[in-house]
C-alpha cells in the first residue's frame, strides 16, 4: 500500500513537471518592439478574409506543438544610407546625392502589416533595409529629374518632402513605414554647381559693388544735403542765440533794477525792524530791571516785614499765653498756700531740693581731700566726729528757719502725730 502511494506521488510529480516543461516549451512571450507570427492553422480576419496565421504584438501566446510554428518580425527602426551617383537632373546634368532615411516594419494592419508578413517573414534586417533603400532611391531619382541642380541644392527640405511622399506610399505596399528622409549633400563631377556658385558670387559681388557705389553716392548726396541743412541750422541757431542773449541782457537789467529796489526796500525795512527791535529790547530790559528790583528788594523786604509781623504776633501770643498760665498758676498756688496743710506738704516736697541747695553751697565752698580722726585713747574719736556731723545738719536747719521762717522739724513732728485726718491716711511719699 505504501509503495503504491509512493509510486502514485512520484508519477504525479513527474506528470506535473512534464506539464510545466510542456507549457514552458510552447508558451511564447512577445516583446513590445517585435511581432509574433504563429502559423499552421486557419484564422479569419475581421473583414472575413481567411489567413493561415495569427499575429501577437506585445504579449504572450501558446503554440500547439507539431501543428504550429513561430517566427518573429522586429519593429525596431532601420537606418538607411542613401547614395546616388550620376542621377540626371533637369537639363540632363548628372549629380550625386547623399542622404539618410529611417524605416521600420508596419505595426498594424492599417499600415500594411499583412504585406510585411507576406514579403519579409523569415528575412533578416539587411535584406529588408536593401529593399527599402532601393525603393527610396528610385523615388529620389524620379524627383531629381524634375528639378535643376541649383533648385535641388537650394531647396533640400522641399526635395526631401517630394521624395518622402511617394516613397511612403510605395513602402506601405511592402509593409514598411517611412519615418523621414534627409538630403545631406548634392554635388557633381562636372563643376556645374561650382560654376553656378561662381556666377552667383560674381552677381552678388557685382550687385554689391553697384549697391556700394549707389550707397556711397547717396551718402555723399545726403551728406551734402545735411551739411547745407546744418549750415542753415547753424546760422539760424546763431541768430536765435543772439536774440536770446539780447533778451537775456534786457531781462538781467530788469532783474538788477528790481533787485536794487528790493535791496533798498529790504535795507530800509531792516533798519526799521532793527530800531523797533532795539526799542523792544530796551523796553524788555527796563521791564527786566523792574522785575529784578522787585524780586531782589521789594519782595524780600515785604517778606521780612511779613515774617517780622508774624514773629511778633507769635511772640505776643506766647507771652500772653505764658502770662495767663503764670497768673493761673499763681492763683492756684495762692489758694493752696492759704491752706496750711498744703503749704506744709509743699514745703516738705521742696525739702530735698532745699537741703541739696544748702549742702551744694557748702560743698562748692569747702573742699576736703582727706579727714583723719584722732583718738585720745578713750575711744571717743569717731563718736565725736559723728556728733559733729549731726550738729552740722541741725545748724543747717536752724539757718534755714532763720532765713525763711520755716521750721521743718516742727512741721515734721506735727505731721507725724497726725497721720490720720478725717479717717484718711496721708500718703507716705508726702510725709
Amino acid at each position: 500500500m505504501t509503495e503504491t502511494i509512493g509510486l502514485g506521488l512520484g508519477f504525479g510529480a513527474i506528470a506535473i513537471m512534464l506539464v510545466i516543461v510542456f507549457i514552458k516549451a510552447n508558451l511564447i512571450i512577445c516583446q513590445p518592439n517585435e511581432i509574433l507570427i504563429i502559423s499552421g492553422r486557419q484564422h479569419q480576419l475581421p473583414d472575413g478574409t481567411a489567413i493561415g496565421y495569427r499575429v501577437i504584438k506585445g504579449g504572450r501566446g501558446f503554440r500547439i506543438p507539431i501543428l504550429e510554428s513561430v517566427k518573429y518580425l522586429s519593429l525596431t527602426a532601420m537606418p538607411i544610407e542613401i547614395r546616388i551617383t550620376k542621377a540626371l537632373a533637369k537639363g540632363i546634368i548628372p549629380i550625386d546625392v547623399d542622404g539618410r532615411a529611417n524605416v521600420k516594419i508596419a505595426g498594424s494592419e492599417k499600415d500594411g502589416l499583412s504585406n510585411a508578413i507576406e514579403r519579409f517573414l523569415g528575412k533578416n534586417v539587411n535584406e529588408i533595409a536593401q529593399v527599402a533603400k532601393e525603393t527610396i532611391e528610385g523615388n529620389l531619382r524620379g524627383v531629381l529629374a524634375k528639378v535643376t541642380p541649383e533648385e535641388a541644392n537650394a531647396q533640400r527640405l522641399v526635395l526631401a518632402e517630394k521624395v518622402a511622399e511617394p516613397a511612403r506610399q510605395d513602402l506601405q505596399k511592402l509593409g514598411l513605414v517611412l519615418d523621414f528622409v534627409k538630403i545631406q549633400n548634392i554635388s557633381d563631377d562636372q563643376g556645374y554647381l561650382n560654376a553656378i556658385g561662381r556666377r552667383k558670387n560674381a552677381e552678388v559681388i557685382k550687385y554689391a559693388r553697384i549697391a556700394e557705389a549707389t550707397a556711397e553716392a547717396e551718402a555723399r548726396k545726403v551728406s551734402a544735403e545735411q551739411k547745407r541743412k546744418g549750415a542753415i541750422a547753424e546760422a539760424e541757431a546763431e541768430m536765435a542765440i543772439t536774440r536770446a542773449e539780447n533778451k537775456l541782457k534786457v531781462h538781467r537789467a530788469d532783474l538788477a533794477a528790481e533787485a536794487n529796489r528790493a535791496e533798498q526796500k529790504a535795507q530800509v525795512a531792516g533798519d526799521i525792524t532793527r530800531v523797533e527791535e532795539q526799542q523792544r529790547m530796551e523796553e524788555g530790559r527796563i521791564d527786566l530791571n523792574r522785575k529784578r528790583y522787585q524780586a531782589d528788594v521789594v519782595v524780600p523786604a515785604e517778606a521780612e516785614q511779613k515774617a517780622a509781623e508774624l514773629q511778633a504776633l507769635g511772640e505776643a501770643a506766647k507771652i500772653l499765653e505764658d502770662g495767663k498760665a503764670t497768673a493761673e498758676a499763681i492763683r492756684l498756688m495762692k489758694d493752696q498756700w492759704q491752706d496750711g496743710h498744703t503749704r506744709d506738704l509743699f514745703l516738705i516736697q521742696m525739702l530735698p531740693e532745699l537741703v541739696d541747695k544748702v549742702t551744694r553751697v557748702v560743698a562748692d565752698n569747702l573742699h576736703i581731700d582727706k579727714i583723719t580722726v584722732l583718738d585720745s585713747g578713750n575711744g571717743n574719736g569717731l563718736p565725736t566726729h559723728v556728733k559733729n556731723l549731726t550738729g552740722t545738719a541741725v545748724s543747717i536747719l536752724e539757718g534755714l528757719k532763720t532765713a525763711t521762717g520755716i521750721d521743718l522739724p516742727a512741721i515734721l513732728n506735727a505731721k507725724g502725730s497726725q497721720q490720720k485726718t478725717n479717717g484718711a491716711e496721708i500718703p507716705k511719699e508726702l510725709i
